[in-house]
Parts: C-alpha cells; sequence; structure tokens
C-alpha cells in the first residue's frame, strides 16, 4: 500500500512539475513580450472566463473523481459529466455571443473576451476525460492530458518569437489550437487507452440525480470560483490594465509557488474518498504519525519556496520581464506569500470534509472567506489598489484557516497549527535577517537558507528520524518505536 501511495504520488510530482514548468514558460514569455496594457487585459478576460466555467462546472469534477475512485461506474459518471459541460459550455457561449451584439461598447473594450472564452472551453470540455483518470489514479495520464496545452504553447510561442513578432492576436490563436489539441489528447488516452468509453446508456434522468447530488456544491462553485478571481476582475473594473497586469502576474506566481500543494492534492483527495467508505475522521487519528510527518513536511515546503522567491523577486524577475513586473510587485508578492502555509492545511482539512459529504459545512466557510474578500476588494482596491487585494486576500485566507481548524477533528494534531506558525517565523526572520545584513543576492539565499534549516532543527520540524521512518514504511517494515515516539515529539 505504501509502495503504490509513493508510486501515485511521484506519477502525480512528474505531473505537476512538467506542467507547472510548461506554463511557466508560456507566463513568462507573454509577460515578457506583450505590454503591460495587452497582458492585463488578456488575464483579467481569462480570469473572467475562469469564474464562469469554475461557476458552470458546479464542482461536479470533485463528485467524479470521488465516484471514480470508489470504483463506481467510471464510464456513466464520466458521460454525465460530459453533457452538462457540453450543454453548459456550448449554452454560456450562444449567450456571450449574443451579448456582444446587445453591448458592443463593452466587448469593443474587452475585445478579447469572445475568442479566449472558445479556449477557455476546449480546456472546460476535456474536464471530465482528466477528472476520470485523477479518479483512477492514472497519474501518468493525467500528466500528458493536462500538459498537452502548455506544450504547444511553449513550443508555438518560441517559434513566433523566433521567426515573427510575438503580438497579442499571435497569443490569442495559440491560446484556442493548443486548448482544442488538449482536448483531443484527453479523448483519446481515456477512451482508447484507458477502455473507459462514453455511455450510450444515460438517460435524462440520470442526468437529473447526478445534479442534484451537485446542489448542495452550486453555492460552493460560484464562492469558490470568485475566491480564485473576484480581485483580479475587480482591478479591472475599479483600476487600469496596467496594473491589473502587475497584481495578475504577482498572483500566478504565488499560484504557481505551492507546487507540492499540487502533488499531493490529487492522490490525497482519492486516498481519503477510499479511506471513508468504511472509516470515520476519529478512526484517521489513529494514523497520527503519518499525518504529523505528512503536515511538517507540507509547511517545510509551504515556507521554503516563499522564502527563496522573495530573496529573489525584484534582481530575477526584473531580468526575466523586462523590468515590468519585479520591484513594483514585491511587497504584493509577500503578501501573497504568506497565504502558502494557510492554503496547505486548508486543503486537508477540506478533503477530509469534502470526502465525506460535509458540503454544507464546507459552504458555510466558504460563503464567510467569499464575503470577506468581496466586502474587503471593494472597499480597499479603490483606496490602495494591488496592495489592497493582497491584503484582503490575506485576511480571508487566515480566517478561513481558523474556520476549518474549528470544524475538524483534525485539529487535533498540533502540528496543524504549531508547526505552521513555527516554520512561517523560521521563514520570516530568515529572510528578514538576509536582508537586513546583506546585500548581495546570492549571499542573502545562503544565509537566509542556512538560518532557516538551522531554526528548524532547532524547533524540531526537521529531525534526522524523520528520513529512517520514510524509508522503514517504503520498505513495508515496522518503524522502531524509537523512530516512532521520535515522531510524536
Amino acid at each position: 500500500m505504501t509502495r503504490k501511495l509513493l508510486k501515485d504520488v511521484s506519477a502525480s510530482t512528474i505531473q505537476v512539475i512538467v506542467n507547472q514548468l510548461l506554463g511557466l514558460a508560456v507566463f513568462l514569455l507573454i509577460s515578457f513580450y506583450l505590454s503591460k496594457d495587452a497582458y492585463g487585459e488578456l488575464n483579467w478576460s481569462i480570469a473572467v472566463m475562469a469564474f464562469i466555467t469554475t461557476v458552470l462546472g458546479l464542482r461536479l469534477e470533485q463528485i467524479v473523481v470521488k465516484k471514480s475512485a470508489a470504483v463506481q461506474d467510471a464510464s456513466g459518471i464520466m458521460t454525465l459529466f460530459m453533457i452538462h459541460v457540453l450543454l453548459s459550455g456550448a449554452g454560456f457561449y450562444l449567450l456571450l455571443f449574443i451579448l456582444s451584439f446587445i453591448f458592443p461598447t463593452f466587448f469593443t473594450a474587452h475585445n478579447m473576451l469572445l475568442l479566449l472564452a472558445l479556449s477557455q472551453l476546449f480546456i472546460f470540455f476535456s474536464s471530465p476525460f482528466k477528472q476520470t483518470a485523477n479518479g483512477k489514479e492514472r497519474f501518468d495520464y493525467l500528466a500528458i492530458m493536462s500538459s498537452t496545452s502548455n506544450l504547444i504553447r511553449s513550443i508555438a510561442l518560441f517559434f513566433i518569437i523566433a521567426f515573427y513578432h510575438l503580438s497579442i492576436q499571435w497569443v490569442l490563436i495559440i491560446f484556442i489550437t493548443s486548448s482544442f489539441f488538449e482536448l483531443v489528447v484527453s479523448f483519446f488516452f481515456v477512451t482508447r487507452l484507458m477502455k473507459i468509453p462514453l455511455s450510450a446508456k444515460i438517460s435524462f434522468g440520470d442526468y437529473k440525480i447526478f445534479l442534484k447530488e451537485s446542489l448542495p456544491q452550486i453555492g460552493a462553485a460560484v464562492l469558490m470560483a470568485g475566491i480564485s478571481r473576484l480581485d483580479w476582475i475587480l482591478l479591472g473594473f475599479f483600476s487600469t490594465a496596467s496594473l491589473t497586469a502587475e497584481y495578475s502576474f504577482a498572483y500566478r506566481v504565488y499560484e504557481l509557488s505551492p507546487f507540492p500543494l499540487l502533488v499531493i492534492a490529487p492522490v490525497l483527495i482519492s486516498r481519503l474518498a477510499r479511506y471513508f467508505t468504511n472509516h470515520s475522521e476519529q478512526s484517521l487519528l489513529q494514523k497520527k504519525k503519518e499525518l504529523s510527518l505528512l503536515i511538517r513536511t507540507e509547511m517545510i515546503a509551504a515556507t521554503l519556496i516563499p522564502l527563496v522567491l522573495n530573496i529573489i523577486w525584484t534582481p530575477v524577475i526584473d531580468s526575466l520581464t523586462g523590468n515590468k513586473y519585479g520591484a513594483v510587485n514585491q511587497w504584493t508578492f509577500f503578501i501573497l506569500s504568506i497565504c502558502i502555509p494557510f492554503q496547505y492545511i486548508n486543503n486537508i482539512i477540506w478533503s477530509a470534509h469534502f470526502t465525506q459529504n460535509r458540503l454544507k459545512l464546507i459552504f458555510r466557510i466558504t460563503l464567510i472567506t467569499f464575503c470577506i474578500i468581496l466586502t474587503g476588494d471593494l472597499l480597499l482596491i479603490p483606496l490602495y489598489n494591488v496592495k489592497g487585494a493582497a491584503l484582503v486576500y490575506l485576511s480571508a485566507v487566515i480566517i478561513e484557516y481558523i474556520n476549518y481548524m474549528r470544524s475538524s477533528e483534525l485539529s487535533k494534531i498540533r502540528e496543524t497549527w504549531q508547526s505552521l506558525f513555527i516554520c512561517l517565523t523560521a521563514a520570516g526572520c530568515s529572510g528578514f535577517a538576509a536582508f537586513y545584513f546583506l546585500d548581495d543576492i546570492l549571499w542573502r539565499l545562503v544565509f537566509a537558507l542556512s538560518l532557516f534549516f538551522i531554526l528548524l532543527l532547532a524547533t524540531r520540524q526537521l529531525r534526522t528520524n524523520d528520513m529512517i521512518y520514510v524509508l522503514q514504511l517504503v520498505r513495508n517494515k515496522k518503524p522502531d518505536e524509537s523512530n516512532n515516539s521520535a515522531i510524536t515529539k
């Protein structure tokens, strides 16, 4: 079982790293060659479409993963989700097209919206195939499916830059084409290689039952979409395209930063879905040693990556973006990066709640988070622009963490609060000391990392017995009692 888990994590790791690197290449190339106004309008349109497709999805993708992982009829579940995305996606695009004639001024000002809607819809249509592969833990196939569009975009952008002039028109063409090919590849891998075809035996009654199961999640779907993109959208209304470009750049780096979370999240939800089929949350606490090690490892990663990025931010980002998004975003990214450790714990508890069907509880917590972001953005964005949006988001994530901790038995594992604040404090002290005492970026990095790991060892967040314990698990041996006790101390 442990070897299978490690294999799944390894496959998920490869998938995330490849996709993130390709996405990073696309992200940096576009930010470098497009003007701030064009880049800001592009990101605003993507944010609007991401919000809408998330709402249209009704969080049904999580149900597909959960049911597929629980060894239910994967073909039927996938087909029901495919019917939903086709009906809702096509219906929305038709509505958007009609609105372009009713409100021509708005669509002239935001002239990328209709074209980017096509790109986002193709990605939306590929979701049933990806979530089925996720539920079946075929992370190798998921890696290829999820990376197709970014791979095509990277190659195409390099080609255009080498032989032509990269313009927003080329970017739009590349986005639409690459998204379509990702849909084709996803269809092929699931229906042909995994041999899970779309079912012809699905009735309208089955679809109604499937939608009914999503009813408790409809509100959460709208709220989650708003939480992730509301600040981008409101910045587009209350500020300039240039400021939207700056914030969306910092936020995109923030989204790319917690890639270890993207590795463990799909594995965690499928494993918890199977575990809670026959167990309770109380029984999960019997695995306290493994959970404690997992949380400490996540907290170290969640603070180490932001520490490095904050130290190198200004010189590296300015050199990569032609002095557009480095110094101007240093404090914005710093504020957003504090959210990352809280995000890790939130994901663990959310996964436990979701796989136990505690959807009403998730909705209440998500509603509070959304209201904080909406109210805060409406108040602070007009006054403080990007820094106001970042501060509001940080406040919302911390309050969300508090609400999740209050609602879960997992809060009894002390690492869920102790490791978070110890690692966050260690990273903060290391970073500020490096900036205070040193000017050279390389020496700052060496000093900060050295001090960070010394503090982790001193506070027992990093332990020499951890590696021995992990190796014993890999070999399917019962860990020594001495190591067990070391982990629980």
